[in-house]
């Protein structure tokens, strides 16, 4: 399902959203990324020691704890299906999970006119964030802090989801609520 996806949310609705109150977690000025693809450094939300909720930044391309290289196979989204069975995102399942804030992400459909892949914004009505669900670990090993975002079926998406899509070409309006808006998600 998502292979890139857009978070331009400033420093401060992070903070806000997420509730942030470490002292390292303030004073940020991040910039808004329209195009986030995998391997790139992400930040994530996870539940803290004290309980609140901390900020971590890490590679979205999930890197197992107990891995001695780099994964070669795919590993930035994790499939509902077999995320409790599957080796690489089992421990992570069980105690790793996290909140990936975002504004948007891509879906590509095959274009009728030129059969060439059409790329499609999906976000909220408003452009309202929201958080993907995710799991996280620490190889240290490898000194690399990573995450992975969990998905649905791709056509669940499609069908259930009933956002906006925005394409270069078009323009198709979806008014359903389907994905919880970030600081209805943590509340």
């Amino acid at each position: 399902m998502c292979g890139r996806y857009t978070k331009y949310l400033s420093w401060s609705e992070i903070h806000r959203l997420y509730r942030l109150t470490a002292p390292a977690e303030t004073g940020r000025n991040d910039e808004p990324r329209y195009n986030i693809a995998p391997t790139q450094d992400v930040p994530f939300v996870t539940a803290g020691e004290d309980g609140n909720h901390r900020l971590r930044e890490g590679r979205w391309w999930l890197v197992p704890f107990w891995a001695k290289e780099m994964p070669k196979a795919a590993m930035f989204n994790a499939r509902i299906e077999g995320i409790d069975t599957a080796p690489a995102f089992r421990d992570a399942y069980k105690s790793k999970r996290c909140l990936i804030p975002a504004d948007g992400f891509y879906e590509w459909t095959i274009s009728p006119a030129d059969g060439k892949k059409d790329p499609w914004h999906i976000y909220q009505p408003g452009h309202a964030p929201f958080s993907f669900a995710g799991l996280w670990a620490y190889n240290s090993n490898l000194d690399i802090t990573s995450c992975t975002i969990i998905t649905p079926r791709a056509f669940l998406v499609r069908r259930a989801l009933g956002l906006q899509f925005q394409s270069r070409h078009n323009q198709l309006h979806h008014h359903h609520r389907a994905c919880r808006r970030t600081d209805e998600a943590v509340a």
